[in-house]
């Protein structure tokens, strides 16, 4: 027994546990689509993710945004606090002072007027006739707002509304809220029916063409500096002492700025307080005045950079990166691509949304690593099937457990390790063969085998070879173990093996006695010692196998057994090897046989026959 193989059969050039099974490129492929289009999808559908989309793209908005100089065709003049400071109330707002900032503006020579101001109630009948004709007489044009019906106006309110501004350019100042944050990011040029918001009247009658008629993102303006707006904003009451050159040729909007009144979030909230609705509808009047569109990435960019990200996240996986890289490697990237779409931005390109491509990185690479897991998954059914067809399960758990340390050059390396080494035989064997038929011979032999290997694997043991009736196993193998309590502990698990392989020919003698089979005992033997562990053979065939004295000295020990008149238990003679024994000494009972020569050992060595105390009467 100077080497036992544990592979078995011929091996092919290549093991399976050597090999990385890459998938298919049409599957790797449908992996890449289908993380881009869940992402895409994922991003619009599901709302918090929505949410954070718009979220990032409003940061950047509000902290990234290049630097513009401000608006040249729009002035706002709004009321403040300090505007209500001397008037008896704050709403409505004192039609005699909006009749005479008309007038200013008028005679500022500005280009239009917008007021964002509701018209929905009386005031006193002398200031509400007067702004009244100052709006119709004015010599520029004035634009006044309107509600739309879902507006929550009364009809008493509705009715006043109509009659006040009957004759004036009407827009109106409805704003499209964020369903999920009530964030205002879009506009929506013309009310359902048909009527045009207050920043398309302006900038038709400020020259704009090729407003559209669909909603539209806002692209907002920017400002030259963190102190200075984008638009210049003067006082209601301080506007007539400006230089009309400030106002001349403007388009002007007048609102209100009081706080808690007509403030709305916005992406500029996100560096502050909430934006007043009268300089919302100056940054929409912007846009169209410009021409300008979002900055926002396209859908279609959108989509190719998802492709991208999700081809490059199945790239990733593939490479088969450890785990700890592959998680590295999936936050580095997203967060590269934020400072990148930053940069970009503040260098004046385009907004590049990141949600739904990051969503596909991740997802590619997850779906990846998924399909790889569940290939390998595949892959070691395949050599656990092989393997355990010759060899116990936990031989191939163990080799594929540790491949890496385990597996060299695409076999096992060459190792020295310290193990138990079990072998048996049936006492009488020749005898039974030649009084059976060769096939009940087998059927019975197989079911004594197979008993027998259930024991030892399920003891943690590992079975190298059938040799006849004999069997060989082995207690710390393939796995170098690297304390002596774990060395102590295979022995144990050795010596208890054995001592139940005796106690299953109860049950088995017993059967085999209602078959008309003869009953068997068993002599078994029991060394642990040093061991080279290694694959031998070529390409085409290899076997596991183990060299040295230890494997030797247990199948001597077995033999031995014969000149032994005492047994362990019934059905068994079960002798070991003194540093079995020591190793066991506190767990079990054993009798001293002494200190024997065997065959082919120099020195002589001290045995040990094991005694069963709990071996039932198998009779």
């Amino acid at each position: 027994m100077e080497s036992s193989p544990i592979a078995g059969p011929a091996a092919d050039d290549r093991p399976l546990s050597g090999r990385r099974r890459w998938p298919g490129g049409w599957l790797a492929l449908a992996i890449v689509l289908g993380s881009a289009l869940l992402a895409l999808a994922a991003a619009r559908l599901v709302p918090p993710l929505r949410t954070a989309d718009e979220s990032l793209a409003d940061r950047l908005i509000a902290t990234a945004a290049p630097p513009q100089p401000q608006h040249s065709a729009i002035a706002l003049v709004l009321f403040g606090e300090d505007s209500f400071a001397g008037l008896a109330c704050r709403s409505p707002v004192d039609r005699g002072m909006l009749a005479d900032i008309i007038g200013v503006l008028e005679a500022a020579r500005v280009r239009a007027i917008g007021i964002d101001v509701l018209f929905d109630q009386p005031t006193l009948p002398a200031l509400d006739e007067r702004l009244r004709r100052a709006m119709l007489g004015a010599t520029v044009p004035v634009v006044a707002i309107t509600a739309l019906d879902q507006t929550p106006l009364t009809e008493r309110q509705r009715r006043f509304l109509g009659e006040f501004t009957d004759g004036l350019a009407r827009g109106h100042a409805n704003l499209a809220k964020d369903r999920l944050d009530a964030a205002v990011r879009w506009h929506v040029p013309f009310g359902g029916d048909g009527t045009p918001s207050l920043p398309v009247q302006l900038a038709r009658l400020g020259g704009a063409s090729g407003v559209p008629a669909e909603p539209f993102r806002i692209d907002w303006h920017g400002r030259p500096d963190g102190a200075t707006t984008p638009f210049p904003i003067y006082p209601a009451e301080a506007v007539a002492v400006l230089p009309k050159s400030w106002l001349t040729g403007r388009t002007v909007l007048v609102g209100t700025a009081l706080a808690g009144i007509d403030q709305h979030r916005t992406p500029l909230s996100s560096a502050g307080a909430s934006t007043p609705g009268v300089e919302i509808e100056a940054h929409v009047l912007a846009q169209l005045l410009d021409g300008r569109s979002s900055p926002r990435l396209p859908f279609v960019g959108e989509a190719a950079l998802a492709l991208l990200l999700a081809a490059a996240g199945v790239a990733l996986a593939m490479a088969g990166l450890p785990l700890g890289l592959l998680a590295a490697a999936g936050l580095l990237v997203p967060a590269g691509a934020w400072a990148g779409s930053t940069t970009l931005f503040a260098a004046g390109g385009p907004l590049v949304p990141l949600v739904a491509p990051a969503l596909a990185w991740g997802a590619g690479i997850a779906a990846m690593t998924v399909q790889m897991s569940l290939r390998e998954r595949a892959d070691r059914r395949v050599m656990m099937q092989l393997f355990a067809n010759h060899v116990s399960q936990p031989v191939a758990e163990e080799i594929w457990r540790e491949r890496a340390t385990f597996m060299a050059g695409n076999r096992p390396r060459p190792q020295q390790l310290t193990a138990t080494v079990l072998f048996s035989d049936i006492e009488g064997f020749t005898t039974i063969c030649e009084a059976l038929e060769p096939e009940p011979l087998i059927r019975w032999l197989e079911g004594y085998l197979d008993a027998m290997v259930r024991i030892v694997t399920a003891n943690e043991g590992v079975v190298l070879r059938f040799v006849g009736d004999a069997i060989l196993a082995v207690f710390g193998a393939p796995v170098a173990r690297t304390t002596q309590a774990q060395i102590d502990a295979d022995a144990a698990r050795a010596v208890r093996c054995a001592l139940q392989m005796g106690r299953e020919l109860v049950a088995l003698n017993r059967r085999w006695r209602a078959e008309g089979l003869p009953p068997v005992g068993i002599r078994v033997g029991l060394y642990t010692g040093p061991l080279v562990a290694g694959s031998l053979g070529g390409l085409r065939h290899s076997e596991y196998s183990l060299l040295g004295d230890t494997a030797n000295t247990a199948a001597r020990l077995e033999a031995y057994g014969k000149m032994v008149d005492a047994r362990s238990s019934r059905h068994a003679r079960i002798i070991v090897g003194d540093p079995t024994w020591q190793a066991v000494r506190d767990r079990c009972k054993a009798l001293p046989v002494g200190e024997v020569a065997l065959k082919g050992k120099v020195k002589a060595v001290r045995i040990w026959l094991l005694i069963d105390d709990e071996d039932a009467d198998g009779s």
